[in-house]
């Protein structure tokens, strides 16, 4: 069930980093496809569908934020890459401005999966 789990909680986080990833040049290229809802829907199920894996491996494996720190941080930096995504995604913000938020965005997903990987925590730890 973990391995599972696992190989569903990745390729999750790599469908959703990728529709970051297109939905920022849709921003930047000033595409329609930005605000199409079917595209929005997905983003979103991805998004969902990666949570609920997470949730179900930090039962599996017994580790949960707040109590295991380098989840918390996990979870602090997600929220903080969740800020800057919806930031980028805005239709009014400047190319350079989505430039250095979608900038943002991928190092602190970088950061999130090097916590992963290691299971250790950069700040609170």
């Amino acid at each position: 069930m973990y391995q599972f789990l696992l190989k569903a909680h990745v390729a999750l986080v790599v469908l959703g980093f990728l529709s970051f990833l297109l939905r920022t040049w849709w921003g930047v290229t000033h595409s329609a496809r930005l605000h199409n809802a079917l595209a929005l829907k997905a983003h979103k199920l991805v998004t969902l569908l990666m949570l609920v894996s997470a949730l179900a491996l930090c039962v599996v494996i017994a580790q949960y934020p707040v109590t295991d720190a380098w989840l918390t941080e996990k979870l602090v930096l997600l929220v903080a890459y969740v800020a800057f995504a919806m930031m980028a995604f805005k239709p009014e913000v400047p190319a350079r401005r989505r430039y250095v938020l979608a900038g943002i965005g991928c190092a602190l997903f970088a950061t999130i999966l090097f916590i992963a990987k290691s299971h250790t925590p950069l700040l609170l730890g």
